[in-house]
């Protein structure tokens, strides 16, 4: 929901809103909030003015070394200026990590990343999904226990004497 918050925070068309804090009930000016200062430049690149401002004035990582809270004031300044709409943003949908993209990623660097989640929906969706999997030593099968029960037949109490004489082969000398 942060990214909700910051974007309706973003467009909503007046400079003296506030930003939104742990009053408000989401802070996204948190240390640990998923809203940094790289997410905040990459929402821009698809807007042509506005990034070419932020190169020739900022190099775009001189906004890394302003705070927070002075970044998202001089990025909504921006956005009423240029007059950007939601529309003109990009949009980069969040994926969590998968040990397989990872692995094919390192096996095959000549790959796209489009080509690569592409292999990885086609390989989750394959028969031989497992075998590929012991491949790239990714998941290891699971061996099947066999359990070897054998039945013991209590039909009735037997001394020491006679069960030994039973089950094993005693030498008397």
């Amino acid at each position: 929901m942060p990214f909700k918050t910051f974007n309706n925070w973003l467009f909503d068309g007046s400079r003296n809103t506030p930003i939104p804090s742990a009053k408000n009930g989401i802070d996204i000016l948190k240390y640990n909030s998923p809203i940094t200062h790289t997410f905040v430049i990459s929402m821009f690149l698809k807007h042509g003015p506005l990034n070419k401002y932020l190169d020739d004035y900022f190099n775009n990582i001189g906004l890394r070394y302003l705070e927070k809270e002075d970044l998202f004031k001089f990025i909504k300044k921006c956005v009423l200026d240029f007059k950007i709409t939601r529309r003109d943003i990009t949009f980069y949908p969040r994926k969590p990590r998968q040990v397989l993209y990872d692995k094919l990623r390192e096996r095959m660097p000549m790959l796209k990343n489009n080509d690569i989640l592409l292999l990885c929906e086609i390989i989750e969706k394959s028969a031989e999904r497992d075998s590929i999997f012991e491949t790239l030593d990714l998941e290891k099968l699971k061996k099947k226990k066999i359990k070897n029960i054998k039945k013991i037949k209590h039909t009735k109490k037997i001394s020491l004497d006679e069960f030994l004489n039973e089950h094993f082969s005693i030498i008397n000398q």
